[in-house]
């Protein structure tokens, strides 16, 4: 729930206790933004901050960055406590189950009203949006460039770690909303289906299959991976060209986003699948093309580079595509690690 005084803590738990006991939606949808009716604005948030509604609000980033001041009230969620278990590679999303559990303890009730927020232009933010409404979960919203367009809004921070409501029962009242996934297996055989549109959202060096440098260390290939290249026939274009990360992280205007998209040949009469590092980018960008463009037929690879790589490397028969071979990328390789030492 949120907490705008520590002094009024009791008063707003057992608010919240009412509420989640309840498990029944307490607050109305804030209003339409122009872009996604799934957006709020930070003086939306700050206004229901203000008089205590009933709103989980949840910061998603690494515990550092949640330490050093969030939105008065916010939880705290990471990505590995969201990753799915039991897999020989990591990125994937919770199961149903798991993610029920994780609502539960955190004690969001099924008709419970959730905001999301990130640091970084609502990416983190949107890979769990993206499995709440998959799953089902119908009231959750994501606010419009994060922390940091709530601090250029003149909002303040809170370094104040509030106390978990007390833990309900979640269970998902549906079954999971496929049409917003597609698995590896299904994409092997759409390869070549010029009715859809393979569209890599990583950085361009991930896609092109170069050594990149990342806080001044050179690397093969981004962690986690098990390989460079890309799926092939993929299109390219980063997930952050959507949003102003220059600026205040919020949405570029619905113009800016039609044209940079058409121009990378991603059109609406087309069936999208996007893909990334590890679901997280590609449902970034899977929220912008259905919830901001209406685009009709959009599906995120939640595998995405990690576990297509993963299984390319141990059967020649899945294809990589790439635009050095191997000899060229060690040559890359050594320059790039050469340019860091001098």
């Amino acid at each position: 729930m949120l907490y705008t005084t520590t002094n009024n803590w009791w008063t707003f738990l057992l608010l919240g206790s009412a509420a989640l006991i309840t498990g029944c939606q307490t607050e109305p949808p804030p209003p339409s933004h122009p872009l996604s009716d799934y957006l709020m604005e930070p003086v939306d948030v700050a206004e229901l901050v203000g008089r205590q509604a009933p709103l989980h609000l949840i910061e998603v980033s690494k515990p550092e960055h949640y330490h050093e001041g969030h939105i008065p009230g916010a939880q705290s969620l990471w990505r590995p406590d969201y990753e799915g278990q039991g897999f020989a590679y990591g990125g994937m999303r919770m199961s149903s189950e798991e993610l029920a559990g994780l609502l539960g303890k955190h004690g969001i009730a099924p008709g419970d009203s959730v905001l999301l927020y990130d640091v970084k232009g609502s990416v983190d933010a949107l890979r769990l949006w993206w499995m709440l409404r998959m799953y089902g979960h119908e009231h959750v919203y994501v606010l419009n460039g994060g922390k940091k367009s709530w601090k250029m809004d003149g909002y303040s921070l809170d370094t104040i770690v509030p106390p978990l409501p007390y833990p309900v029962n979640y269970k998902f009242g549906q079954s999971p909303d496929l049409a917003r996934l597609i698995e590896k297996e299904e994409l092997t055989g759409l390869l070549h289906d010029t009715n859809y549109v393979l569209l890599d959202t990583r950085e361009p060096e991930e896609y092109r299959g170069l050594p990149y440098i990342d806080n001044g260390v050179c690397y093969p290939f981004k962690k986690g991976a098990f390989t460079y290249g890309r799926i092939p026939g993929s299109v390219h274009l980063n997930w952050s060209d959507a949003v102003d990360l220059h600026g205040d992280h919020r949405f570029k205007s619905l113009k800016d986003l039609r044209y940079n998209f058409e121009r990378a040949g991603v059109t609406p009469d087309k069936t999208i699948i996007a893909y990334c590092q590890s679901g997280v980018r590609s449902a970034h960008t899977t929220f912008v093309l259905t919830e901001v463009l209406g685009y009709p037929n959009v599906r995120n690879y939640d595998g995405s580079w990690i576990e297509w790589s993963y299984y390319a490397t141990q059967d020649a028969s899945l294809p990589i595509e790439r635009d050095v071979d191997e000899l060229e990328h060690q040559r890359l390789l050594a320059e790039l690690g050469k340019s860091l030492q001098d």
